[in-house]
């Protein structure tokens, strides 16, 4: 009998059986779980059937019993809704804001809070954004969007400004956003709606704008003060037959300045050894393209900008008076390089002077030598190389790539 055959599930199927045997009609049931006893236990499994009457003359005689075990497929679209449900909830917690628009007009299908905490608590789904933003007409982001829809490629703002209101009579409020127009592309190809995400900076640029007057500021003081130090220097020496001294002392006074200019342009304390170079050497160009510079893209700390330029400046002035560029032939060649010995990174520099006059070394070490040794030994942590050889000067600064961007702690409060 039914009841002995499924007497764990019969509070189940038995009123079922029972509705179909009182000639009320047929059940259906869809993806139903009715735990069955299979090989001495107990399992969960989900079914999929119906229970028909089966007709005679004198009235419903039986019930037909067609049933399918869907446990798998039901197993599987729990998991597929669990891995939606998850990425919903990622979706919805991502830091950056997004939002998905469908259709030419841009209708909102989904908005995540970081998108809502931008824009402002408003009905999106179901409508198109131009409605939802009537403010932003004629700030570009609806012209990107169409050309996103439109062309199927991805459009992308930098810096944006973007002016808003919290609500229908508030003021506007200007903010700045990185956002990304991603096109959805169906399988046939076509574009169905258009992903959008990207994050506020409004922060990021306040602040840089907030650094760029600083550093304008502070560009303008220290060129004050160096034209100071530049005077004094020169009124108190003059007439003393130490003219010459003054022209260096002002030579590398303007070397430091033009660094400092470089540096005050970044926006960290940190700058372009390309910059560096082709700054130190810009007053001692001329058009005979006497100076060959190469090397890779790197950026150095302020002390090491500051005392490599000073470096560059005085090896100019050396070639230029007793070197390769005291004729009209010779050259110098400045290279950099990175290496890898024994499992550390090595930076290494280079000053190779040809085609100069025969080069005998110094009786005696100068100010400037002085100064190149002492200075780029400290900042960088470094060993120096000076050699004078006969066909010309070499020199070579060699250092552990972690020491290029050490700043001091003034620096570091800035």
């Amino acid at each position: 009998r039914g009841r002995e055959c499924w007497d764990e599930i019969w509070h189940i199927i038995g009123p079922q059986i029972e509705y179909v045997m009182a000639g009320r009609g047929s059940t259906w049931d869809e993806d139903r779980l009715v735990p069955v006893t299979r090989h001495g236990q107990r399992e969960d499994v989900w079914w999929t059937y119906s229970y028909g009457p089966i007709d005679t003359e004198d009235g419903v005689g039986g019930v037909l019993v067609v049933c399918n075990d869907v446990t798998a497929q039901h197993l599987a679209n729990e998991a597929l809704k669990d891995h939606t449900r998850r990425l919903t909830e990622y979706f919805e917690q991502a830091p950056g804001f997004m939002a998905v628009l469908r259709g030419p007009d841009h209708v909102f299908e989904f908005t995540n809070a970081a998108f809502r905490h931008l824009i402002g608590e408003r009905d999106f789904v179901g409508k198109p954004v131009r409605d939802i933003l009537p403010e932003v007409e004629g700030q570009g982001f609806f012209e990107l969007l169409d050309e996103a829809f439109s062309t199927g490629t991805a459009r992308l703002g930098k810096r944006m400004p973007l002016s808003l209101r919290d609500g229908e009579n508030e003021p506007t409020k200007l903010i700045y956003t990185d956002f990304v127009y991603q096109p959805i592309t169906e399988p046939d190809g076509t574009v169905s709606g258009i992903f959008v995400e990207g994050i506020d900076v409004t922060e990021q640029v306040r602040a840089e704008e907030h650094l760029q007057l600083i550093n304008s500021e502070l560009k303008h003081r220290v060129k004050n003060t160096l034209a100071i130090v530049s005077a004094i220097a020169s009124q108190t020496l003059r007439g003393t037959g130490a003219d010459a001294a003054v022209k260096k002392f002002q030579d590398r006074l303007g070397a430091f300045g033009k660094v400092h200019d470089i540096l005050t342009a970044a926006a960290s304390a940190t700058a372009s050894i390309t910059d560096v170079v082709n700054s130190a050497l810009a007053p001692h160009r001329g058009g005979e393209q006497r100076f060959r510079v190469s090397g890779p893209p790197l950026t150095i700390g302020s002390k090491q900008s500051l005392s490599l330029a000073l470096a560059i400046h005085e090896l100019s002035t050396n070639a230029i008076k007793y070197g390769a560029l005291s004729n009209e032939r010779g050259t110098v060649e400045i290279d950099w390089s990175e290496t890898r010995v024994n499992g550390e990174t090595i930076f290494t520099f280079t000053w190779k002077e040809r085609g100069g006059p025969r080069v005998t070394p110094p009786t005696s070490k100068g100010f400037g030598s002085q100064l190149i040794s002492r200075t780029l030994t400290a900042d960088f942590g470094a060993r120096v190389d000076v050699r004078y050889d006969p066909d010309g000067l070499k020199f070579a600064l060699t250092a552990p790539i972690d020491n290029l961007r050490q700043v001091n702690g003034a620096e570091t409060e800035l």
